[in-house]
């Protein structure tokens, strides 16, 4: 996972904490939470963005931008509220693939639920 930027909220548009979970004894799992209060959206590069639930497998979007170098799920790495845009970047380290999708006014993604 690249260090250089933080994840961005898909809900929110804040910025993501980097935090661990421990999956076993010899293994955990590193992924972003959000940092708005009582929000539960996480990003891992493995899966993208979800919300997990307890004793559940995570729901994973299909529609969620992809990089067409390495397949993994892009994350949000900036928003320009004038232009209501949002711009993804691949968790790859040193890859330069972006990405870009507008929003609805109200800062909402448009395929989001």
């Amino acid at each position: 996972m690249r260090i250089d930027i933080l994840p961005l909220c898909d809900k929110h548009y804040r910025t993501m904490a980097a935090a661990i979970a421990p999956f076993s004894a010899d293994y955990s799992i590193e992924f972003f939470r959000c940092t708005a209060e009582f929000c539960q959206r996480c990003f891992s590069e493995r899966l993208g963005y979800v919300t997990p639930r307890r004793n559940e497998p995570p729901l994973i979007r299909a529609d969620q931008p992809r990089c067409d170098q390495h397949g993994r799920p892009m994350f949000i790495c900036s928003l320009d509220r004038q232009r209501n845009v949002i711009r993804y970047a691949c968790p790859e380290e040193n890859c330069r693939e972006m990405g870009s999708e507008n929003i609805q006014v109200g800062g909402q993604l448009r395929h989001h639920p």
